[in-house]
């Protein structure tokens, strides 16, 4: 059985020369911040609102009562948000400053280091879409960095490559090979089975 050990080689080697495009900072890819993404690596002020009820909550669903809401939804740490038709984004929450990868202020308030983080009153921000940031804090985090399109593909010519070191290992020869052989072909095998299930 023919082993293209130089193939293999060469398309390890093209897999190497990609490094480098692996991996790209989320707002490198997508500069234009929109109603779909203000809420990644964004800077802004919030401009506070005054709690006008009997409690903050009674003031939130006055606000969302009164506007025509074109999205909203609520984040991981309990903070709520909606857009109205006019770009503005109403957020309540109970902290402010260094928010996940952004940096959101409430009248230039607020705990910007992700280690000192605390929590507070509940209060309420508005602040348009048009006013927001790019925002890239000195140390990306890991969730600011995304896996490239562009190395995703590249990546997808490589199929043929898993295929055709999947067709040698079920080849009834293949069991004849030294087992140096089938080490190659079978870790080669798991290689390329690793690199590609990236591509979805």
């Amino acid at each position: 059985m023919e082993i293209p050990r130089q193939y293999i080689e060469s398309q390890r080697k093209f897999v190497e020369n990609l490094e480098d495009i692996k991996y790209i900072h989320f707002r490198d890819l997508y500069p234009n911040i929109d109603s779909t993404n203000f809420q990644i690596c964004t800077k802004v002020n919030f401009k506070a609102i005054e709690n006008t009820h009997k409690n903050i909550r009674e003031t939130w669903g006055r606000l969302k009562h009164n506007s025509t809401i074109t999205y909203e939804f609520t984040s991981k740490t309990g903070s709520q948000y909606f857009i109205d038709d006019k770009n503005n984004i109403y957020r309540l929450s109970d902290h402010w400053g260094a928010t996940a990868s952004c940096e959101w202020t409430l009248e230039g308030k607020g705990q910007l280091a992700m280690s000192i983080f605390e929590k507070g009153e509940w209060e309420i921000g508005i602040a348009n879409l048009k006013d927001f940031e790019i925002f890239r804090r000195k140390d990306d985090r890991r969730r600011d960095i995304i896996v490239n399109p562009q190395w995703i593909n590249q990546i997808k010519t490589l199929i043929p490559v898993k295929e055709k070191l999947q067709t040698l290992m079920v080849n009834p020869e293949f069991k004849e090979l030294s087992d140096k052989n089938k080490k190659f072909i079978g870790e080669n095998f798991g290689f390329f089975k690793y690199i590609t299930k990236f591509i979805g």
